[in-house]
């Protein structure tokens, strides 16, 4: 079996579900530059059982996920069939993509999502960083375009369908349920999840409820700035995710605010659901699930206006059930071990 070398941040459920996948393919290491996130719930950072070998930088930490260690250079001078990098723009990371160059060795960057390269020194920074990898891996066909442009379509790059949920768990799911009057929001309170904006949309209308669910230790924060929330507006810090699959069913419909982010695996789940999904431009994966057949409810990313017209218009179309069932069809096919089968074809 190739022996492959991982390097990536921090340990999230999902991403172990995969690496386990995955090591029933290969002789798998995983290396992690810390244990755990500051910004995470320690509930949420429990990790399923491991069958493949995992090892901690634990170093200088830096930042909420990253951690900076010498000890990297252990495994970088042992012989691996493939190294992959999921972290380009982490500085330990960096330092491992510099080393691989100058030493002439074959690296894969691995992307989750949307890649956002704007104008500047640090941008330009961040394309000489890319370019010197000798293959790409990058969550969905809309992703595989940005990057294509970045780096050039001369390159390797391997679309790969990214999912925290196995293919089996996928079919099990029920869509057929019975939905109640509110809107559900998860994600973490920082800026650019958009939770203010989530906000401001809710205090436009009284009469529709929202579920504020997933800001975790920084909800007292959210209470600061907002103060006292209208009748209209629940917030629930953190739910295990059994209890938040049934929100999932429940909802009228999963709201992501995101000013810019990769991905946004909240759509792959509540599509599981068959549950509605309104978004903005702004997330990798609302993009790679909605803007072929669905950019109506796409709404321009950091506008409360233009979040609050895509959300009436979900919330009066006539085809909800149709967009229900094209959700679960499209979340079916991005899942874990669809992953594993296209990261094996990069290693080949």
């Amino acid at each position: 079996m190739k022996k492959i070398l991982y390097i990536t941040n921090i340990e999230v459920p999902y991403k172990v579900s995969f690496f386990n996948e995955l090591a029933k393919q290969c002789n798998l290491t995983v290396l992690y530059e810390r244990k755990k996130s500051n910004n995470r719930d320690s509930k949420w950072t429990k990790s399923e059982i491991k069958n493949f070998h995992a090892e901690y930088l634990n170093g200088i930490k830096i930042s909420n996920e990253y951690a900076f260690s010498f000890k990297i250079l252990k495994f970088l001078n042992k012989t691996w069939d493939a190294i992959f990098i999921s972290c380009y723009n982490s500085p330990i990371q960096i330092l491992a993509i510099m080393i691989l160059r100058l030493k002439k060795i074959p690296y894969i960057i691995s992307f989750d999502g949307e890649i956002f390269i704007h104008k500047g020194i640090k941008s330009t920074l961040k394309k000489y960083i890319l370019k010197g990898a000798s293959k790409y891996m990058v969550a969905g066909k809309e992703s595989y375009k940005s990057l294509a442009q970045i780096i050039g379509n001369n390159k390797a790059i391997y679309p790969y369908y990214f999912s925290s949920m196995r293919e089996d768990e996928l079919i099990k799911k029920n869509s057929k349920v019975s939905r109640e009057n509110f809107i559900l929001v998860i994600g973490q309170y920082y800026n650019y999840k958009g939770m203010d904006l989530a906000f401001q949309v809710a205090c436009k209308d009284h009469s529709i409820k929202y579920k504020f669910i997933g800001m975790g230790k920084r909800t007292h924060l959210f209470y600061k700035r907002f103060g006292e929330m209208p009748d209209n507006i629940d917030i629930i810090p953190f739910l295990q995710k059994e209890d938040l699959e049934e929100e999932y069913k429940k909802c009228a419909m999963l709201l992501l605010p995101t000013r810019q982010e990769c991905w946004g695996l909240v759509v792959n789940e509540a599509a599981s659901f068959g549950t509605p999904i309104v978004s903005t431009w702004g997330s990798g994966a609302a993009v790679e699930f909605l803007a072929e057949k669905y950019p109506q409810y796409l709404a321009i990313p950091n506008n409360t206006e233009s979040l609050y017209f895509c959300i009436k218009t979900c919330l009066h179309a006539k085809d909800n059930e149709q967009y229900g069932k094209y959700l679960v069809q499209k979340a079916r096919m991005y899942n874990i071990e669809r992953m594993v089968k296209e990261h094996i074809k990069a290693i080949m």
